[in-house]
Protein backbone atom coordinates (compact mmCIF):
# COMPACT_ATOMS: atom_id res chain seq x y z
CA UNK A 1 0.00 0.00 0.00
CA UNK A 2 2.86 2.33 0.85
CA UNK A 3 4.49 1.74 -2.57
CA UNK A 4 1.15 2.29 -4.32
CA UNK A 5 0.72 5.70 -2.66
CA UNK A 6 4.26 6.78 -3.50
CA UNK A 7 3.86 5.62 -7.12
CA UNK A 8 0.48 7.36 -7.38
CA UNK A 9 1.96 10.56 -5.98
CA UNK A 10 4.82 10.49 -8.51
CA UNK A 11 2.41 9.85 -11.40
CA UNK A 12 0.00 12.62 -10.30
CA UNK A 13 2.74 15.16 -9.47
CA UNK A 14 2.71 16.76 -12.96
CA UNK A 15 -1.04 17.37 -12.61
CA UNK A 16 -0.56 19.09 -9.28
CA UNK A 17 2.16 21.37 -10.63
CA UNK A 18 0.34 22.08 -13.91
CA UNK A 19 3.17 20.35 -15.75
CA UNK A 20 0.79 19.12 -18.44
CA UNK A 21 -0.39 22.61 -19.44
CA UNK A 22 0.76 23.86 -22.79
CA UNK A 23 2.63 27.10 -22.38
CA UNK A 24 1.86 29.79 -24.96
CA UNK A 25 4.45 29.88 -27.69
CA UNK A 26 6.20 33.11 -28.52
CA UNK A 27 5.83 34.92 -31.80
CA UNK A 28 8.12 37.21 -33.74
CA UNK A 29 7.21 40.29 -35.69
CA UNK A 30 8.38 43.73 -36.68
CA UNK A 31 7.47 47.26 -35.69
CA UNK A 32 8.31 50.79 -36.69
CA UNK A 33 8.50 53.24 -33.80
CA UNK A 34 8.69 56.99 -34.27
CA UNK A 35 10.05 58.73 -31.23
CA UNK A 36 9.79 62.36 -30.24
CA UNK A 37 12.26 63.31 -27.59
CA UNK A 38 12.88 66.75 -26.14
CA UNK A 39 16.61 66.22 -25.60
CA UNK A 40 17.84 64.87 -28.95
CA UNK A 41 16.55 65.76 -32.40
CA UNK A 42 12.79 65.68 -32.44
CA UNK A 43 11.91 62.81 -34.77
CA UNK A 44 13.53 59.47 -35.38
CA UNK A 45 12.25 56.28 -36.97
CA UNK A 46 13.25 52.97 -35.42
CA UNK A 47 12.56 49.75 -37.38
CA UNK A 48 12.52 46.97 -34.79
CA UNK A 49 12.32 43.22 -34.46
CA UNK A 50 9.76 42.17 -31.86
CA UNK A 51 9.24 39.03 -29.80
CA UNK A 52 5.96 38.45 -27.98
CA UNK A 53 5.32 35.78 -25.37
CA UNK A 54 2.56 35.61 -22.79
CA UNK A 55 1.91 39.17 -21.64
CA UNK A 56 5.35 40.53 -22.58
CA UNK A 57 6.82 42.00 -25.75
CA UNK A 58 10.48 42.84 -26.38
CA UNK A 59 11.62 45.14 -29.19
CA UNK A 60 15.12 45.79 -30.47
CA UNK A 61 15.93 48.22 -33.27
CA UNK A 62 18.30 50.72 -34.84
CA UNK A 63 17.31 54.33 -35.42
CA UNK A 64 17.00 56.22 -38.67
CA UNK A 65 17.18 60.00 -38.50
CA UNK A 66 15.59 61.66 -41.51
CA UNK A 67 15.98 65.28 -40.37
CA UNK A 68 19.68 65.88 -39.73
CA UNK A 69 22.23 68.37 -41.05
CA UNK A 70 24.70 67.45 -43.78
CA UNK A 71 27.65 67.83 -41.38
CA UNK A 72 26.13 65.50 -38.81
CA UNK A 73 26.00 61.73 -38.23
CA UNK A 74 23.59 60.10 -35.76
CA UNK A 75 23.59 56.43 -34.77
CA UNK A 76 21.09 55.04 -32.29
CA UNK A 77 19.91 51.79 -30.75
CA UNK A 78 16.67 51.24 -28.91
CA UNK A 79 15.27 48.47 -26.71
CA UNK A 80 11.69 48.41 -25.41
CA UNK A 81 9.94 46.09 -23.02
CA UNK A 82 6.14 46.19 -22.99
CA UNK A 83 3.99 44.41 -20.43
CA UNK A 84 0.29 43.92 -21.19
CA UNK A 85 -1.38 43.25 -17.80
CA UNK A 86 -4.65 42.18 -19.47
CA UNK A 87 -3.04 40.33 -22.38
CA UNK A 88 -3.73 41.02 -26.05
CA UNK A 89 -7.13 39.39 -26.41
CA UNK A 90 -9.00 42.68 -26.70
CA UNK A 91 -9.32 45.23 -29.48
CA UNK A 92 -7.93 47.98 -27.19
CA UNK A 93 -4.99 47.09 -24.92
CA UNK A 94 -3.11 49.11 -22.32
CA UNK A 95 0.55 48.41 -21.57
CA UNK A 96 3.44 49.48 -19.36
CA UNK A 97 6.69 50.26 -21.16
CA UNK A 98 10.35 50.41 -20.23
CA UNK A 99 12.44 52.14 -22.86
CA UNK A 100 16.27 52.10 -23.09
CA UNK A 101 18.02 54.07 -25.81
CA UNK A 102 21.59 54.94 -26.87
CA UNK A 103 22.29 57.83 -29.26
CA UNK A 104 25.65 58.83 -30.75
CA UNK A 105 25.64 62.28 -32.34
CA UNK A 106 28.77 63.43 -34.19
CA UNK A 107 28.99 67.01 -35.46
CA UNK A 108 31.65 67.85 -38.04
CA UNK A 109 31.71 71.63 -37.67
CA UNK A 110 34.49 74.16 -37.09
CA UNK A 111 34.99 72.56 -33.65
CA UNK A 112 34.06 68.87 -34.04
CA UNK A 113 32.00 67.48 -31.16
CA UNK A 114 30.69 64.01 -30.33
CA UNK A 115 27.82 63.36 -27.91
CA UNK A 116 26.84 59.96 -26.46
CA UNK A 117 23.44 59.81 -24.75
CA UNK A 118 21.86 57.08 -22.59
CA UNK A 119 18.11 57.25 -21.90
CA UNK A 120 16.07 55.11 -19.50
CA UNK A 121 12.34 55.83 -19.46
CA UNK A 122 9.23 54.19 -18.06
CA UNK A 123 5.68 54.91 -19.06
CA UNK A 124 2.23 53.88 -20.13
CA UNK A 125 0.79 53.14 -23.56
CA UNK A 126 -2.29 52.22 -25.53
CA UNK A 127 -2.49 49.78 -28.44
CA UNK A 128 -5.24 49.00 -30.94
CA UNK A 129 -5.34 45.65 -32.74
CA UNK A 130 -6.47 46.74 -36.19
CA UNK A 131 -6.83 43.22 -37.64
CA UNK A 132 -5.13 39.85 -37.17
CA UNK A 133 -1.50 40.44 -36.26
CA UNK A 134 -1.48 44.19 -36.99
CA UNK A 135 -1.37 46.78 -34.24
CA UNK A 136 -1.11 50.55 -33.87
CA UNK A 137 -0.05 52.16 -30.62
CA UNK A 138 1.23 55.16 -28.77
CA UNK A 139 2.88 55.79 -25.42
CA UNK A 140 4.29 58.48 -23.20
CA UNK A 141 7.26 57.94 -20.91
CA UNK A 142 9.26 59.88 -18.36
CA UNK A 143 12.79 59.08 -17.35
CA UNK A 144 16.38 60.07 -16.85
CA UNK A 145 19.25 60.57 -19.25
CA UNK A 146 22.97 61.16 -19.08
CA UNK A 147 25.45 62.15 -21.72
CA UNK A 148 29.12 62.37 -22.54
CA UNK A 149 30.64 64.88 -24.90
CA UNK A 150 34.07 65.22 -26.48
CA UNK A 151 34.74 68.60 -28.01
CA UNK A 152 37.71 70.36 -29.55
CA UNK A 153 36.18 73.72 -28.61
CA UNK A 154 38.64 75.65 -26.37
CA UNK A 155 35.95 77.49 -24.37
CA UNK A 156 35.11 76.35 -20.82
CA UNK A 157 31.37 76.14 -21.53
CA UNK A 158 32.04 73.38 -24.07
CA UNK A 159 34.50 71.37 -21.96
CA UNK A 160 34.35 67.60 -22.35
CA UNK A 161 32.57 65.64 -19.67
CA UNK A 162 32.27 61.96 -18.79
CA UNK A 163 29.22 59.76 -18.86
CA UNK A 164 27.23 59.88 -15.58
CA UNK A 165 28.69 63.29 -14.61
CA UNK A 166 25.38 65.00 -15.32
CA UNK A 167 21.80 63.71 -15.29
CA UNK A 168 18.59 65.18 -16.59
CA UNK A 169 14.89 64.42 -16.92
CA UNK A 170 13.40 63.43 -20.23
CA UNK A 171 9.85 63.26 -21.57
CA UNK A 172 9.33 61.12 -24.68
CA UNK A 173 6.41 60.20 -26.91
CA UNK A 174 6.27 57.27 -29.31
CA UNK A 175 3.93 56.19 -32.05
CA UNK A 176 4.27 52.67 -33.44
CA UNK A 177 2.83 50.30 -35.97
CA UNK A 178 3.65 46.64 -36.16
CA UNK A 179 2.81 43.14 -37.25
CA UNK A 180 3.14 39.82 -35.38
CA UNK A 181 3.51 36.59 -37.31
Amino acid sequence: MKRFLILSFIILLPLLSHGQEKKPDGSFGFAINSGMNGEVYPIRLVPSITYFRGKSQWELGAGLHPYIHKNQRILSLEMNYKHFPNGLGNKFNMYLITHFSYVNNKLETYYPTTYNYLFLNGGYGFQVNAFKGTHIGTNVSLGAFTYQNNSENPYDGFASNSLFDEFGLNLAFQFNIGYRF
